[in-house]
């Protein structure tokens, strides 16, 4: 059940305020009778808004090239609960045994104390169009504060159960958008418009539940972790060992810091691998762009859109099984001719120092094509060798057409139509070998982005529009 209400007041259509209310009853939030002694309901939640805005050019006299400037500013905030039967240890049907139906207990350790999760989030902005509308620009600054985010954290299988609701405690996010539009060229036979929209986001996690620093969201050969002070979305798993000088007391010290940050490998030449999980990246992009340019010539219309994207990693999965198969180009390094190492052109020397007493010296040590390959990802167990900046520019769409004038159908009741040809993801500049940089693998119905995990490559669509009225 809800509850919703709203206000509005405006002062001379100048200045607009406006208010909202909403209250949410969740039944998803409500325990069953037979539970309540044992957990603390809280299944309703109220959240609201606010929104001030003033349109400066109609109450203040502005330089002629400003044809209009408006600004906002608006605080609101937005309740979410959580699954039906998250209170419930329900029964899902498994593969029968015969002729008989077999029925498991559902892997979700139930939480009877879940709140509602709150976002509340602060915004400023403005709309200023110059030259009699032929330019606009709209930009704003947001940040958010969610608290008590329901998460699903992964248990120890030996628990019974296979994951947790929890309330995660606060993850803050901030950024800009921005959008900006123009007419190049506006004449009676012949247009040209402009859109560019852009994007920055950042989050953070200041707080988890009951003292933790970190959890584990998602894993797949790299795991996505939210920890205290730390980006979300930062990718961990495990790296090439490497030579350091801050700690004499850890391994691979260099009091000389001539090789620090170099690879080091052991004494058959192959790397050695970290311990422990690190960080190897943020999915996340950096910002995000979409430049769009349409032109119309007496009814003849082309069209393109260009989305780029900077910053953000990937992991490859593809990159990993193909190196150790030896089907992919990258492969090909050091098997020039063969597996003969005598033979010039065959093997790989990695670069990087060796430890011997303690002490670093540069890798000699020449290991086979196979070898090299399967060691560079250990066996499916090094994750920094196939991590790639996902960044990339893609001409998301192409599209030409006409619009047939309506005194072509005469008497016909066909008016307004319009032909097209259009096509999708047409090319792609990127720095990630034989997959699709956007990709993201899925674990149980649950969306990883940043773990690409042998991909169906992307491909290109085209389409044939056909538009009219009657």
């Amino acid at each position: 059940n809800s509850f919703y209400g709203s206000a509005g007041v405006a002062y001379q259509n100048k200045i607009f305020l406006d208010f909202t209310g909403r209250n949410d009853w969740s039944s998803a939030l409500t325990l069953p009778e037979d539970l309540k002694s044992f957990g603390n309901e809280d299944n309703s939640y109220f959240y609201s808004s606010v929104a001030l805005s003033a349109i400066v050019s109609d109450m203040v006299k502005l330089p002629k090239a400003i044809s209009f400037a408006k600004v906002r500013g608006s605080f609101a905030q937005v309740g979410n609960d959580t699954d039906p039967f998250t209170f419930t240890q329900s029964f899902n049907p498994s593969t029968p045994y015969g002729s008989s139906q077999v029925y498991g207990e559902t892997d979700r350790l139930t939480n009877l104390n879940l709140k509602p999760e709150i976002s509340s989030a602060w915004e400023l902005g403005a709309d200023v169009r110059f030259l009699n509308n032929r330019i606009g620009v709209d930009v704003t600054y947001y940040t958010s504060t969610t608290k008590n985010q329901i998460l699903n954290i992964p248990l120890s299988l030996t628990s019974g159960y296979n994951s947790r609701s929890i309330n995660a405690g606060k993850i803050k996010n901030w950024g800009w958008e921005a959008m900006l539009n123009f007419q190049t060229i506006k004449k009676k036979d012949f247009t040209w418009t402009t859109d560019i929209n852009f994007s920055a986001n950042r989050s953070e996690v200041i707080e988890l539940r009951d003292g933790l620093t970190n959890f584990v969201m998602a894993s797949r050969s790299v795991s996505v972790e939210a920890r205290v002070g730390e980006r979300m979305g930062d990718l961990y798993g495990i790296g090439f060992a490497r030579v350091q000088n801050t700690d004499k007391n850890a391994p691979y010290y260099d009091a000389t810091g001539q090789y620090v940050g170099q690879m080091v490998f052991d004494a058959n030449g192959r790397p050695v691998r970290t311990t422990n999980r690190i960080k190897l990246g943020n999915y996340n992009p950096d910002w995000l762009m979409g430049i769009s340019n349409s032109f119309n010539y007496k009814g003849v219309r082309l069209s393109f859109l260009f989305d780029i994207r900077s910053g953000g990693e990937i992991y490859s999965h593809t990159q990993t099984v193909g190196r150790e198969g030896g089907i992919i180009i990258e492969s090909l390094e050091g098997r020039a001719d063969g597996y003969d190492l005598s033979k010039p052109g065959n093997g790989v020397v990695g670069q990087g120092v060796v430890f011997v007493n303690g002490v670093p010296s540069p890798n000699t040590k020449k290991v086979s094509a196979r070898e090299w390959h399967t060691a560079w990802t250990g066996g499916r167990g090094i994750a920094e060798g196939v991590m790639y900046d996902a960044s990339f520019v893609k001409l998301r769409e192409l599209q030409i057409g006409y619009n047939i004038p309506d005194k072509v159908w005469g008497k016909l009741p066909f008016r307004g139509v319009a032909v097209s040809l259009v096509g999708r993801n047409l090319f792609v500049w990127d720095n990630v070998p034989h997959v699709d940089p956007e990709n993201m693998s899925y674990s149980g119905g649950t969306a990883l982005p940043g773990i690409e995990f042998m991909a169906i490559p992307s491909a290109r669509s085209y389409g044939f529009n056909l538009s009219l009225k009657l």
